[in-house]
């Protein structure tokens, strides 16, 4: 595998593992969040492992599984949330969210797709697989975690009854379709159905509107609690030549049934938080304070959905956000 970009962690420690070496990590970056109001902003008490490349072989696509595995120090058991990567990012470029979650009592294992930069050059075959490749690894997580977790060191530690899905862009439409998006019946390859019911709540990430590869009434089966997030600098691009308005990736939140939904729109907010998610160097000025708002509410999120947590769900439902952020982000509810 090939070494990632640099990766942006909490104020935190952590112990990172890459194949069989252990060693510690220790972080101290100025003007780290601290909480003022805004539902866990600082990193959590939790000391975070991350095991680097827990390899578990898919006899369904018939191809080694390359999953990155974040988890907190402890007994646990904890929610477990599967995350799945913008298309061609790099998991670790999700550190600055999913290391948070982490040490506020999450596990989250992130699979290297097909498209990751990590797998090398994707291979030409792959492309038309693609997806259904994406949606398949992410119920394979949840079929292997015997394997991931003895391959991670967790022993146990993931609850198999508390689980979430989350991903951005490509991964957000990924995280949708394994929660009840409808996708016409050409799409999928692999035998079974695309949705999972062991997915309890969803984190959509700048996610994606009406798509030729959906039904018309792709949306309707998201009756599931769903965050979604997004920007009002990130238009949608689906490579027809066409660009969306920034509405169009909130999709999620505006079609989907009412019931246990929210939205988090950052004003100025781009498609990469000013490179600090997917991709670096991409998007506007590095954008921490959208970071901070994101994983602030997307962990009350995972709290009142994964942990029933009546404070977080009080949170959500009555906060002030825009107050909270000072005007930063408007937050809707349905």
């Amino acid at each position: 595998m090939r070494r990632g970009p640099a990766q942006g962690v909490a104020c935190a420690r952590q112990i990172v593992r890459v194949g069989a070496l252990l060693f510690a990590v220790v972080v101290s970056l100025s003007g780290c969040a601290r909480d003022d109001g805004l539902y866990k902003a600082a990193p959590g008490p939790l000391e975070v492992h991350i095991a680097e490349s827990v390899t578990v072989n898919d006899p369904v696509q018939d191809r080694d599984v390359v999953f990155r595995v974040i988890y907190p120090d402890g007994d646990g058991p904890y929610p477990l949330v599967v995350f799945s990567s913008g298309m061609f990012c790099y998991p670790q470029m999700y550190d600055r969210i999913t290391t948070h979650w982490a040490s506020h009592g999450y596990v989250v294992v992130l699979p290297n797709h097909l498209d990751s930069p990590n797998m090398g050059k994707i291979k030409p075959e792959y492309l038309a697989r693609l997806m259904s490749s994406r949606v398949r690894d992410m119920s394979f997580a949840l079929d292997a975690l015997d394997e991931i977790e003895a391959g991670a060191a967790l022993y146990q530690r993931a609850d198999r009854e508390r689980i979430g899905v989350a991903g951005h862009s490509f991964g957000g439409m990924i995280s949708m379709v394994k929660s009840g998006l409808y996708l016409n019946d050409d799409e999928y390859i692999y035998p079974g159905p695309t949705a999972d019911t062991r997915f309890r709540a969803i984190i959509v990430m700048s996610g994606v509107g009406q798509m030729k590869q959906m039904r018309a009434d792709a949306f309707d089966g998201l009756t599931r609690p769903l965050m979604a997030t997004g920007g009002t600098l990130d238009p949608g691009n689906v490579g027809t030549g066409e660009i969306f308005p920034w509405e169009w990736r909130m999709s999620g939140f505006t079609l989907a049934p009412a019931g246990d939904k929210y939205a988090v729109v950052l004003d100025n907010g781009d498609h990469y938080l000013g490179g600090l998610i997917c991709r670096e160097g991409q998007g506007g000025e590095p954008d921490p304070g959208g970071v901070e708002i994101d994983r602030a509410l997307s962990t009350a999120f995972l709290d009142a959905y994964l942990k029933d947590d009546a404070r977080a769900k009080s949170f959500l439902q009555t906060a002030d956000i825009a107050a909270l952020t000072k005007g930063r982000a408007t937050f809707e509810r349905k």
